[in-house]
Protein backbone atom coordinates (compact mmCIF):
# COMPACT_ATOMS: atom_id res chain seq x y z
CA UNK A 1 0.00 0.00 0.00
CA UNK A 2 2.99 2.53 1.21
CA UNK A 3 4.37 1.91 -2.19
CA UNK A 4 1.34 2.18 -4.03
CA UNK A 5 1.41 5.63 -2.64
CA UNK A 6 4.24 6.38 -3.71
CA UNK A 7 4.09 5.50 -7.15
CA UNK A 8 0.91 7.51 -7.48
CA UNK A 9 2.03 10.48 -6.71
CA UNK A 10 5.59 10.31 -9.03
CA UNK A 11 3.62 9.19 -11.89
CA UNK A 12 0.79 12.17 -11.01
CA UNK A 13 3.64 14.46 -10.76
CA UNK A 14 4.98 13.39 -14.16
CA UNK A 15 1.59 13.99 -15.25
CA UNK A 16 1.20 17.60 -13.91
CA UNK A 17 4.78 18.82 -15.33
CA UNK A 18 4.80 17.49 -18.33
CA UNK A 19 4.75 19.45 -21.48
CA UNK A 20 0.77 19.42 -22.52
CA UNK A 21 -0.25 20.73 -18.96
CA UNK A 22 2.23 23.56 -18.91
CA UNK A 23 1.47 24.36 -22.74
CA UNK A 24 -2.31 24.83 -21.43
CA UNK A 25 -1.38 27.24 -19.05
CA UNK A 26 1.78 28.86 -20.79
CA UNK A 27 -0.12 32.76 -19.57
CA UNK A 28 -0.34 32.16 -16.03
CA UNK A 29 2.73 29.23 -15.90
CA UNK A 30 4.22 30.79 -13.18
CA UNK A 31 1.27 30.96 -10.64
CA UNK A 32 0.67 27.04 -12.13
CA UNK A 33 3.76 26.16 -11.22
CA UNK A 34 3.89 27.82 -6.93
CA UNK A 35 0.55 26.39 -6.75
CA UNK A 36 1.30 22.79 -8.07
CA UNK A 37 4.21 22.75 -6.21
CA UNK A 38 2.42 23.82 -2.37
CA UNK A 39 0.01 20.84 -3.50
CA UNK A 40 2.71 18.27 -3.97
CA UNK A 41 4.23 19.14 -0.86
CA UNK A 42 1.54 18.83 1.17
CA UNK A 43 0.49 15.54 -0.24
CA UNK A 44 4.21 14.27 -0.12
CA UNK A 45 3.60 14.99 3.90
CA UNK A 46 0.09 13.33 4.07
CA UNK A 47 1.79 10.45 2.21
CA UNK A 48 4.97 10.09 4.66
CA UNK A 49 2.03 10.76 7.58
CA UNK A 50 -0.09 8.32 6.90
CA UNK A 51 2.92 5.88 5.97
CA UNK A 52 4.57 6.50 9.64
CA UNK A 53 1.51 5.26 11.06
CA UNK A 54 1.19 2.06 9.07
CA UNK A 55 4.49 0.81 10.75
CA UNK A 56 3.29 2.16 13.85
CA UNK A 57 6.32 4.43 14.12
CA UNK A 58 6.55 7.71 16.24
Amino acid sequence: MKRDMWVFLFCLGLVFFCGPFLNIFHNSLTYYLFIIWIVFIGLIFLASTFSDRDEGGS
